[in-house]
């Protein structure tokens, strides 16, 4: 204040604080104002032109006195000419004369319309466009994504959409998959491949490119993405999947053959051979799945009594009837045969061992499956009753690992084909863990000839 030159705002702050209390004001102090800014807002603000219209100035009351003047100066006159006086026909009393059917005694329904006019009901009316100031805002159009689930009846393209829903839907309708858990991770593999993002300016959004399955189709009605997955691909993890098997990693391997079965449905094929390879290899990795179960689930069971020893051997038995290389035969037939010699079931460890000899074993394979059948042969009987009848055809249920033999009831999975005892029906199969085992479905769907 004091810099200010106000003395007696200085001594009203000084008497308030007491003695001692004011600050001592260096020398030199002086008030620092402001610069003076270099460009005024007031000058250098932008403003938009409107024109004003007539309504506007009416509403300001602008345009009353221009309209007032305007017919205030017109001048009526006489009327002369042809706004001349017709002869009325007025009697005295200023009434119009003459007869008495006059406009004033109108009913009113003069202007009576018929309304009941029959229009054809498909009349298309274009509606015009408004032109002008106006703006209409542009319609809405189709993404790239949407026109490939309308275009296509594959899963597989619905994914690449990203439209999740149809997709499972689709799954349900073809396979009855009911559990999609286990197709998590497959799914936002297959969303993430639809799609390319492009980097854009800095501090921009990227650019989404959806490229198509041929380089040149750019109709609407035909684009289509393009493919996640080839068969041949899936043949090169089937090749992995065997090697993994013959190294005994059989958890590894029976993981590996499950998302070889899992992602076949959503392949695309393009002839009717690769579609038999498709369901051949479907096949396979049931074969396997459930055959390397069946191995691990007997590896974890216990040995102490005699019925163990049994449940054990009857499932290496079931193990021998799946569908295997041969390579891998030998090792399920050389088990068998050497857990039924030990078990004393010589005539069925014989067997086995002649199945061996049959694929082909190396030397040293073959020259003790040899010494087996020897001694079996001495004592051709089995002296433990199993639940096997290797002369009697049969398919295994999948989740009880029973023989189901030919002729009685049995129940599928839509997808993988493996079979179940009826009590299992509507439950989730085992082996691909994501149909539901009797549903009733249209099949696989990988192939754009089974559209036809």
């Amino acid at each position: 204040v004091s810099t200010q030159s106000t003395g007696e705002e200085a001594g009203a702050i000084a008497n308030t604080l007491g003695d001692g209390q004011v600050p001592q004001i260096p020398s030199g102090a002086k008030l620092l104002k402001p610069g003076v800014p270099i460009c005024k807002t007031d000058e250098n603000w932008p403003l938009l032109t409107v024109s004003k219209g007539i309504f506007d100035k009416v509403a300001q009351g602008e345009g009353t006195s221009a309209l007032d003047a305007a017919a205030d100066e017109l001048d009526l006159g006489d009327g002369d000419g042809a706004w001349g006086d017709d002869d009325l026909d007025l009697d005295d009393e200023g009434k119009l004369g003459g007869s008495d059917d006059g406009l004033g005694e109108e009913d009113g329904g003069g202007w009576d319309v018929e309304d009941d006019i029959d229009l054809p009901p498909d009349l298309d009316i274009a509606v015009t466009q408004v032109t002008g100031t106006s703006y209409v805002p542009p319609a809405i159009g189709t993404s790239t994504a949407k026109r490939w689930t309308d275009n296509s009846q594959f899963a597989v393209d619905h994914l690449m959409g990203g439209s999740v829903d149809s997709a499972m839907r689709l799954l349900d309708d073809q396979i009855g998959v009911v559990d999609f858990n286990p197709y998590k991770s497959l799914f936002m593999e297959v969303m993430g491949r639809g799609a390319v993002c492009l980097p854009g300016l800095p501090c921009q959004a990227p650019i989404m490119a959806y490229p198509p399955r041929t380089l040149n189709d750019n109709s609407p009605k035909t684009t289509l993405p393009r493919k996640y997955q080839k068969l041949t691909d899936l043949v090169e993890q089937l090749q992995v999947g065997y090697q993994l098997t013959t190294q005994g990693k059989f958890s590894e391997a029976a993981i590996k053959f499950h998302s070889i079965l899992l992602a076949v449905p959503l392949l695309i094929v393009e002839s009717k051979e690769e579609l038999n390879e498709a369901q051949q290899l479907i096949g396979i990795c049931r074969e396997y799945v459930l055959g390397l179960q069946m191995e691990i689930a007997r590896k974890e069971l216990p040995r102490r009594t005699v019925d163990d020893q049994i449940r054990i051997c009857e499932l290496a038995a079931y193990f021998t009837h799946c569908n295997l290389q041969p390579v891998h035969l030998i090792l399920v037939l050389r088990s068998a045969a050497q857990l039924f010699y030990k078990l004393k079931n010589f005539k069925t460890a014989a067997s086995f061992a002649r199945r061996l000899l049959d694929c082909g074993p190396k030397q040293d394979l073959a020259t003790t499956m040899r010494k087996i059948i020897a001694a079996c042969e001495k004592n051709p009987v089995d002296e433990h009753k199993l639940q096997y009848d290797q002369h009697n055809p049969f398919v295994l249920c999948a989740r009880s690992y029973l023989p189901i033999y030919r002729g009685k009831a049995v129940e599928k999975c839509p997808l993988c084909t493996a079979s179940y005892l009826p009590e299992h029906k509507g439950s989730v199969c085992t082996v691909c863990k994501v149909s539901e085992v009797g549903k009733e479905t249209i099949g696989l769907r990988i192939f754009p000839g089974q559209f036809r």
